[in-house]
């Protein structure tokens, strides 16, 4: 008995507490990368139908369904034509409508204002499946400046790891690259975190933005999962992200 209960406070102490539940340490990632996904443009071309626009993020937020990116990754694309790809139906979503900053704005010194948020509350609604990508935010899960960070879990979409093989097979198989990072020197700009590699950074990162960051916070005795915020650029082992408290300011003025 007294085995069990040292098995038992073991497990504890090894777990991060996610939305009130204990998660294993060694389960994290595979619970969170469903919430990046590849975020995709519709062309209308025939034999090329969609591209590869990077990576985005699955929020559930005050009981909608938003997918975030950065705004950077929208240039000369419309946003009627961007969604995402199910690939088990070969089927493409695209979102109800779309909240970003306007040109002006866009043209500011900080990067908080570099995101863009679809709508795809009604569509997960519809298809279960969809639905399970977001990951529910509520004001306790974002990431403060005060918080004690431990590391962070980076997600992402790289370029270079996906295939795309449509005009002569009509392929695409996607990846999610899950990286774990240690805390760095914060930047310039307030709205950015930064976060490094533990390992070499032996890829392209382009591809990376709009993916999502997440960190594991000291917090009393546990250890507990926040929303840390939204890659928007990333190079030489650094990962730079928008926090998540500028993403929630923009997520409030959707329902504007």
């Amino acid at each position: 008995m007294d085995e069990l209960k040292i098995l038992v406070e073991r497990k504890i102490r090894t777990s991060i507490r996610v939305h009130g539940l204990l998660v294993p340490a060694n389960s994290l990632q595979s619970r969170l990368h469903v919430f990046c996904q590849n975020l995709m443009r519709y062309t209308g071309i025939e034999a090329f139908p969609v591209q590869l626009k990077g990576s985005a993020t699955g929020l559930n937020y005050r009981g909608n369904k938003f997918l975030v990116c950065t705004a950077h990754q929208l240039r000369d694309v419309r946003e009627e034509d961007v969604g995402v790809l199910f690939l088990d139906e070969n089927t493409y979503i695209s979102s109800a409508g779309y909240t970003r900053y306007n040109a002006s704005a866009r043209q500011a010194e900080s990067d908080a204002v570099d995101l863009c948020v679809f709508d795809f509350t009604r569509q997960a609604g519809v298809k279960t499946a969809l639905g399970r990508r977001f990951f529910t935010l509520r004001s306790d899960d974002v990431l403060r400046d005060e918080n004690e960070v431990l590391g962070y879990h980076a997600y992402g979409c790289p370029f270079g790891d996906q295939t795309y093989d449509v005009f002569d097979n009509n392929h695409i198989g996607t990846v999610i690259r899950s990286m774990t990072c240690d805390p760095e020197k914060a930047t310039f700009d307030p709205a950015l975190g930064s976060c490094r590699l533990l390992g070499a950074m032996d890829f392209d990162p382009n591809g990376l933005s709009g993916g999502a960051v997440f960190a594991t916070v000291l917090q009393g005795e546990e250890i507990v999962l926040k929303f840390a915020g939204i890659i928007n650029r990333a190079g030489g082992g650094i990962i730079h992200f928008i926090k998540a408290k500028s993403v929630q300011r923009l997520l409030d003025l959707s329902f504007a």
